[in-house]
């Protein structure tokens, strides 16, 4: 118990996890503000195009459920989601600072379970932020609900409409935590493990889908790829996946969890 309490009363009055908090909430009720005034403008060029003859009623940009995580998650390749980076920012900062500054030294020696200590401060954080993350989704949909027009808005639905954003954010949140817990704790300094994090899922991994068939069979293997396809946000009927969005999570999973579990490992063996 006295190492949750430590833990979180690290992450409640420390300055970097209530900056990256602050900027999770900017991120995810901002983008989804910004993005419900872009759909109203979009819908108007629709009606516009279809009294023209250019459109059809299936062109129609309707808002679907699935926009109420955009500020968290992203939409597509060309709208990375802020708010996820900064979860796995905040995560990788817990550890490296403890290293920065040496604590992670009189943390050991008052708890020698390395392991408990790990588990305990990627627990505290990524439950803390997977349940920010999912009241944050819910205010993104009440967001589009109340600034989308009524005709545009009229796919967004709690009781018939797709409800995947609600418990597959959450969910997302509480592994990329475990996972840049793993990483910081790998690397130990902030600005390679905060590098690897940000670079790795809005670079690298888009990068290799622009190398044709080859890199596209390829990416469909990649971690984030998988959380994507699992989140909805990369595209679903590509015939290059191997398995559906459930798979694509325990494919997430089991990767972040090895990352994690590496890291046990290491940080057991090595001093600290």
């Amino acid at each position: 118990m006295g190492v949750l309490a430590a833990e979180r009363i690290k992450l409640t009055s420390t300055r970097s996890p209530i900056w990256c908090t602050a900027l999770l909430v900017v991120f995810a009720v901002g983008i989804a503000a910004l993005f419900s005034l872009a759909l109203n403008a979009s819908w108007n060029a629709y009606q516009d195009q279809l009294a023209q003859g250019k459109m059809t009623p299936a062109d129609a940009p309707y808002a679907e459920n699935s926009v109420a995580g955009l500020g968290i998650t992203g939409l597509a390749q060309g709208v990375p989601g802020f708010g996820y980076l900064m979860v796995m920012i905040l995560a990788a900062l817990a550890v490296t600072s403890e290293y920065r500054f040496g604590t992670i030294k009189t943390t050991f020696l008052a708890i020698p379970n390395r392991t408990g200590v790990l588990l305990t401060k990627a627990g505290v954080i990524g439950v803390a932020m997977a349940l920010l993350s999912a009241v944050l989704t819910f205010v993104g949909f009440f967001i589009f609900k109340a600034i989308v027009t009524h005709d545009a808005g009229s796919h967004l639905s709690l009781s018939s409409g797709d409800l995947r954003v609600f418990y597959a954010v959450p969910l997302f949140i509480l592994l990329v935590v475990f996972l840049a817990v793993g990483v910081g704790a790998l690397i130990r300094q902030s600005a390679g493990a905060l590098s690897l994090l940000i670079v790795w899922p809005v670079i690298l991994e888009p990068m290799v889908g622009a190398f044709g068939k080859i890199g596209r069979e390829i990416q469909v293997l990649l971690p984030f790829q998988n959380a994507g396809l699992f989140l909805g946000t990369v595209d679903e009927k590509s015939s290059y996946w191997h398995w559906g969005p459930w798979g694509g999570f325990v494919y997430f999973a089991i990767f972040s969890l090895i990352v994690f579990g590496v890291a046990l490992f290491v940080v057991n063996k090595r001093d600290a």
